[in-house]
């Protein structure tokens, strides 16, 4: 059956056990003939039982995610090489979003943030069967995420270059700070830190479109930590 993409994210995979605490309900076989009736099931089965139930729903789960992992690795592995291409995972991607079509931007953040370079500089740019459920959630939270970002890259992006430079940014971190405009140093270490922050994505020269929440983070924290050290909570010992 065709795979739905919509339950397939880590925290979303649900499956039935096939046997029920019921099922140890059964007579005997014999049973009835001897005079002797089957023990009714424990109302309240001890840890042991306890646990052996919840491995077997783990089992089960398990085996019911690697079907629909082979199932979209059957789909969207045209090439036959046991991965998904860039071009492939774009694909499934696509797929996953109903219709819109990913940016090389999105791509790229959804490959590089799934498996990063440190874990693996040989790998390429390839995502395994094993990594399909962890990329479609990161493409899911992008999704969540794109709405908040997409009109604050707009209204900033004034020379429409797909990425916020050091004055635009500064312009961003102006209004984010009450109209406080920030030191040149501060728009400057803040861009330096999510300009490529994620490992395997080449910095641009500005902040794109994906790396725009984690600037805004960055910035917000350290606006936090100003705050604080200026004003230290006193203590009064009695």
């Amino acid at each position: 059956s065709e795979p739905n993409l919509q339950d397939l994210g880590e925290t979303n995979l649900t499956v039935t056990p096939r046997m029920s605490s019921k099922d140890f309900g059964c007579q005997l076989p014999g049973a009835l003939h001897a005079g002797v009736k089957a023990a009714k099931p424990s109302t309240n089965p001890g840890p042991k039982r306890q646990r052996a139930f919840l491995d077997r729903s783990k089992f089960w789960k398990q085996i019911q995610r690697d079907k629909k992992l082979d199932a979209l690795m059957d789909k969207y592995d045209a090439s036959r090489t046991g991965n998904l291409s860039k071009e492939e995972l774009t694909d499934l991607l696509q797929d996953a979003a109903k219709g819109r079509r990913p940016t090389e931007e999105e791509v790229n953040f959804v490959l590089w943030t799934t498996h990063p370079k440190t874990q693996d500089p040989n790998r390429g740019d390839r995502i395994t069967k094993g990594e399909i459920a962890t990329a479609l959630d990161v493409w899911r939270t992008w999704e969540q995420t794109l709405p908040e970002v997409e009109p604050v890259m707009a209204q900033y992006d004034v020379n429409h270059s797909g990425m916020l430079e050091l004055d635009q940014l500064k312009a961003l971190l102006t209004d984010l700070n009450e109209g406080q405009p920030p030191e040149d140093a501060e728009v400057e270490w803040v861009m330096k830190a999510a300009d490529g922050a994620v490992d395997g994505v080449a910095p641009t020269g500005g902040v794109n479109i994906t790396e725009l929440k984690g600037a805004v983070s960055l910035w917000m924290t350290h606006v936090d930590e100003e705050a604080a050290a200026a004003n230290p909570s006193k203590c009064v010992v009695s």
